[in-house]
């Protein structure tokens, strides 16, 4: 027996509609889908898009067919959205270009990459394309694979070695989710077990447990990076273990608190400093917001980092 269409599956297009009606239904729909987000068409005369959005377990695909256009996701997402999500955008025609934690790279037809919806990114797009998004929220996508973190904003082909199975399951998906044999939960399971494959994910700890404690202090540093009193101490407090285990565990994964805390927070600092949006905060505030009280040493730390001045980052990019 085939599944059947779901409820909440919808479909849109600009067909039919008049073109400012249609721009403006097109970029509330992006900003009520994908989190604040904001969209730059470049030629408006002739605008022609089209979406569906098909619910897959607890993930929702996206598939778009859209015009030449700036695509600037603001990054604030973990304070609008109830459950964390992880994207991965697949490239079906035109190449992507995109900006994230200042990182510049192209995601080309048949590639696909992993982007956090929480954190600023830009993407450009200067042809009409078509491409896939499948949303993923954090806590299921964490079942495949542990650290999504290391994985973002790394193109990986879709069609050669582990990833053109995946990249197969979502052509054939597309066109032919409504006929699928299985429940669309088990084939969202399918997605999770390709991914893992694609990725070339592997649990590096011998100790499951040992993992996770890691992966927790980690997440906590992720989330929490902005408060200056962050601590070591009450990380471990709150998670029930020593200050001296959770270095330890930390040591195994090769890192440190101060390490990752630091790296973090520079992650963050680079992307308010990438984004229009944050053009008129001054480097001290951008410190602040990122959790230092001493911009001089916020700006020490980042031009060891990333061998430029955050002022000069900032312009460099934003001149772009």
């Amino acid at each position: 027996m085939h599944a059947q269409p779901l409820p909440d599956d919808q479909n849109w297009s600009s067909s039919g509609l008049g073109r400012s009606e249609a721009i403006n239904q097109w970029r509330d729909w992006a900003a009520s889908t994908i989190a604040p987000i904001d969209v730059t068409v470049y030629e408006t005369d002739d605008f022609a898009a089209r979406w569906s959005s098909r619910g897959v377990g607890q993930l929702r695909l996206l598939q778009l067919h859209a015009p030449a256009q700036r695509v600037v996701h603001c990054g604030d997402g973990s304070a609008g959205r109830a459950t964390p999500s992880i994207q991965l955008v697949y490239a079906r025609r035109g190449t992507l270009r995109t900006l994230m934690a200042g990182k510049r790279f192209s995601v080309e037809p048949g590639q696909f990459v992993l982007l956090d919806n929480t954190r600023f990114y830009q993407m450009e797009m200067d042809t009409a394309h078509e491409a896939v998004d499948l949303m993923m929220p954090q806590g299921w996508l964490e079942k495949y694979l542990p650290d999504p973190e290391a994985l973002l904003a790394r193109p990986i082909s879709a069609r050669t070695g582990w990833g053109a199975p995946l990249g197969t399951l979502l052509e054939t998906m597309i066109v032919g989710l409504d006929e699928s044999p299985l429940p669309r939960p088990l084939i969202a399971e399918q997605v999770g077990a390709l991914l893992a494959l694609a990725t070339g994910f592997h649990e590096p700890s011998p100790s499951r447990h040992r993992g996770q404690l890691a992966r927790q202090i980690l997440r906590r540093i992720e989330s929490d990076y902005a408060d200056p009193e962050l601590s070591p101490e009450r990380i471990a407090n709150d998670l029930g273990i020593s200050r001296r285990y959770l270095q330890a565990l930390l040591a195994g994964a090769g890192t440190s608190f101060v390490q990752e805390l630091n790296a973090t927070r520079l992650d963050r600092a680079s992307d308010l400093l990438t984004d229009p949006r944050a053009a008129s905060l001054s480097l001290g505030d951008v410190a602040w917001r990122c959790g230092f009280l001493d911009p001089g040493y916020f700006a020490r730390l980042f031009r060891k980092r990333f061998g430029v001045t955050p002022s000069q980052w900032r312009n460099r990019c934003l001149r772009h």
